[in-house]
């Protein structure tokens, strides 16, 4: 490379001064036919470089192309059947050094690399439009967000998903990413949009996606198989780390995020986060998107037409299982406990699990709901399931696990556990060694209230000073006891009430005085007479 400084002066000394080339070659040690190439470039370039008009000889790298371009066609195979069994480059020169070429390993890598920037370089850059009829494609992905669940900050997946052809979108949040939550989210969907569409695309999840095959082919997961035949869609699975293929709701995901997750959504629980996402999701119906006419929700009317109907009952995409009742009064599953009247104990029952609860069937008789937990050896009870052991065992009241977690939960207020100590103290004082007892049949009247209202009655009693099962059964019979409601007279039906009446003669009351019996036995008999004339 010659400085721009050495060119000009070239160019002076022969153009401006009009000396020879063969002086400037002299001059500033040059050859002749430099100079004349520095002449002859144009004037406004910033620098020069020197360009050789063929390559240097490269015998080694020349010997080690061959092959480097063999094992480079055959990593574009291996990119699709085992990615993790690439040839790299040092095992490229490993083997080169094997076939008895000995050339260095940064020179392998500066061929690789050039090698790879010239293939990516014969690819055609750039993007195909695509378009979509009525009811032809959705797509399904799942995201991360923050949100604020009962003032707690965490980190929750959500599912969101789109119709191509109105661009109608759906997203729910979920305690996990497991299938059936994936499953339940799509359902949802399908229930929000009114149909069907008849393909859906998704990247290779795990929840439905068991092993990658070749191309587009997958081998499903079943309970998917299950779900999208049930419905009547097809799946369509997008090539690993390819995300322009489903390139719509990888959008979404974003826009989701970033136009309804900011700032931090507050809700007291999923349940009613997701109430507001779904409105959110129909005020979204409103917008014109970039690159149309209409709004959503006019697209949104002319897919519906399209779209494959509902099937006449939801699929049930939970878990479905069979669990046998422990002496605790408790279930296993999925390394959590969860509790039930303790009358099932040693029996079999029908355990289902959706994302957000567990539900214990006894045939077809619900006989305990609780939140699903997703930690590890976690115990979630009710302790409304143990009340009537409870009346049985009535010392095991202070210690009993159900209880001490209602209230350190608030399932139970703290005042609960006031008013027992102050129930065992009386009762001991009054000789009467069962406040423990007398606490469980309060426990008890759970069964058929509400804790809210066995909570206030127990709250006028405690007032009142009456420490009892019975004062609490009694305050709460006075507020369920319907209040007498007596009609107002009507007018019409009474019309001499209407009327002017004239003023009582009080005088007619100086008869009873002015008739005085003349015997005491008399008396009442006169007296009766004349109060009944």
């Amino acid at each position: 490379m010659y400085e721009v400084t050495i060119r000009d002066a070239i160019r002076d000394w022969v153009l401006v001064q009009g000396r020879s080339q063969r002086s400037a070659a002299r001059h500033f040690d040059v050859s002749r036919d430099t100079v004349a190439r520095l002449l002859a470039e144009p004037a406004a370039g910033r620098e020069r470089r020197y360009q050789r008009q063929q390559p240097r000889p490269a015998p080694k790298r020349a010997a080690a192309l061959p092959a480097i371009e063999t094992w480079l066609a055959e990593n574009t195979r291996l990119q699709r059947i085992a990615p993790k069994q690439r040839w790299t480059a040092r095992r490229m020169w490993q083997e080169l050094r094997q076939m008895g070429i000995e050339i260095a390993e940064p020179t392998v890598r500066a061929l690789v690399r050039q090698r790879r920037r010239e293939r990516h370089e014969q690819r055609v850059a750039g993007y195909v439009p695509l378009a979509f009829v009525p009811g032809e494609r959705a797509e399904f992905d799942f995201g991360h967000a923050v949100v604020v669940l009962d003032g707690q900050e965490m980190s929750q997946p959500f599912l969101a998903g789109r119709l191509r052809y109105s661009g109608a979108m759906f997203v729910e949040v979920f305690p996990t990413e497991r299938q059936e939550a994936f499953l339940l989210g799509q359902r949802h969907a399908f229930e929000f949009w009114g149909g069907v569409p008849r393909t859906a695309v998704y990247d290779n999840l795990t929840p439905a996606v068991q092993r990658i095959l070749r191309g587009h082919q997958r081998k499903e997961q079943e309970s998917f198989t299950h779900f999208h035949s049930a419905y009547g869609f097809e799946a369509i699975f997008a090539n690993p780390a390819a995300g322009w293929e489903k390139g719509s709701v990888e959008n979404l995901v974003g826009y989701a995020r970033r136009t309804y997750l900011v700032p931090l959504p507050r809700a007291a629980s999923l349940q009613e986060l997701n109430a507001w996402l779904c409105e959110r999701c129909r005020e979204d119906q409103q917008r014109i998107m970039a690159g149309r006419e209409q709004p959503i929700a006019t697209a949104l009317a002319v897919e519906q037409a399209a779209l494959t109907p509902l099937p006449a009952y939801p699929v049930e995409v939970g878990d479905v299982r069979e669990v046998v009742v422990r002496s605790t009064g408790r279930v296993r599953y999925a390394t959590n406990w969860y509790s039930v009247p303790s009358r099932y104990s040693g029996q079999r029952l029908t355990l289902k699990a959706d994302p957000f609860a567990v539900r214990l069937y006894a045939g077809g008789a619900l006989v305990a709901t609780h939140a699903r937990a997703y930690g590890r050896e976690q115990v979630v009870e009710d302790f409304r399931h143990y009340v009537p052991l409870l009346m049985e065992k009535p010392f095991a009241v202070p210690f009993a696990s159900a209880l001490r977690s209602a209230l350190a939960t608030g399932q139970l207020p703290s005042s609960w556990e006031t008013f027992r100590q102050e129930l065992v103290v009386r009762r001991e004082a009054a000789a009467l060694h069962d406040g423990n007892r007398e606490f469980a049949r309060i426990l008890h009247l759970c069964l058929t209230h509400s804790v809210a209202a066995v909570g206030a009655a127990l709250e006028l009693a405690a007032a009142s000073g009456s420490y009892s099962a019975d004062a609490v059964r009694h305050v709460l019979m006075w507020a369920e006891a319907p209040v007498a409601t007596t009609a107002p007279l009507d007018p019409t039906r009474y019309p001499q009430y209407q009327l002017p009446q004239p003023r009582p003669d009080l005088a007619v009351y100086n008869r009873l005085l002015s008739a005085v019996p003349s015997s005491p036995t008399s008396a009442p008999a006169a007296t009766e007479r004349e109060v009944h004339a």
